[in-house]
């Protein structure tokens, strides 16, 4: 059995990790608009406590994420079946379904932060 450096293997896998990034970003246009929001929230995020912008962020990157399975396991299903399908229909859904979710959770965050610092993102009244 042959053995790898750890540390290479980390370098590979970090490699893998950054080229799925690039390609979500350069070929699934719902990637490339939560990535713009979360660069948008790292800007209103300047404004909070270290704990409120963790939270705020992690759970924009947690959206980001659950988007990637969406499109990784879509590009799965069409793989399988590119004839229009019930189940493959239904499974697509659910996935969207889910970053949906947690976008609702993310909307709801941000309701409550802006509330509760309601002179810091809304300065004129």
């Amino acid at each position: 059995m042959r053995r790898y450096n750890p540390v290479m293997r980390l370098w590979r896998a970090t490699g893998h990790s950054l080229s799925g990034l690039r390609t979500a970003f350069k070929e699934e246009q719902a990637f490339e608009y939560e990535t713009v929001v979360f660069f948008l929230l790292v800007a209103l995020s300047l404004s909070l406590s270290w704990g409120e912008a963790l939270l705020l962020l992690a759970s924009w990157l947690a959206v980001m994420a659950m988007e990637l399975v969406n499109s990784a396991v879509e590009r799965a299903f069409n793989l399988l079946d590119r004839e229009w399908n019930a189940e493959v229909r239904a499974g697509k859904d659910m996935l969207s379904a889910a970053v949906f979710l947690l976008i609702l959770c993310n909307v709801a965050l941000w309701v409550f932060l802006a509330f509760r610092h309601r002179a810091v993102f809304f300065p004129w009244g």
